[in-house]
């Protein structure tokens, strides 16, 4: 179920080839021990309709233990009923049990409604952050990289 949203995630996104990892890999780094991230699930119903993935960091500069949501996600036919934002609670519960004292995310810059949403929840933009990401250079092309 995890990785069937995080597919349908990507396609919302029009990044559905960007996907790389299989449903193996989401049981394996979620599922065995250790675990890399935690997973949430909300249904409408009987159907799953809601996911939030996020696991823990550590903040220097705050000398407190937080989480990142890496993914919220809230299919089409169950937006508007409170689904993402009881994700978000539940993932902020289950982080402050955890001593947790913040919760982290990025928006993807082509999604407004996201951003609106977060806003909207709370979250701030941070001016002075820029996420960056060191990628791995295609094996074929080791000069070319993703930017």
């Amino acid at each position: 179920m995890v990785h069937r949203l995080l597919l349908d995630l990507a396609s919302a996104l029009g990044k559905a080839e960007y996907i790389k990892s299989s449903a193996a890999d989401i049981e394996r780094f979620g599922f065995d021990d250790p675990t890399c991230f935690e997973a949430m699930l909300a249904f409408d119903g009987d159907e799953v309709a809601g996911l939030a993935v996020f696991f823990y960091e550590f903040s220097t500069w705050r000398g407190q233990r937080g989480v990142y949501v890496q993914d919220l996600y809230v299919s089409p036919g169950a937006r508007g009923r409170g689904l993402g934002r009881e994700l978000i609670e539940a993932v902020r519960q289950r982080a402050a049990g955890q001593g947790a004292h913040y919760v982290k995310l990025t928006v993807h810059d082509r999604n407004p409604a996201a951003l609106a949403f977060y806003h909207a929840m709370g979250f701030q933009s941070c001016e002075d952050e820029l996420p960056l990401v060191l990628r791995e250079a295609p094996a074929d092309h080791p000069e070319e990289s993703e930017s």
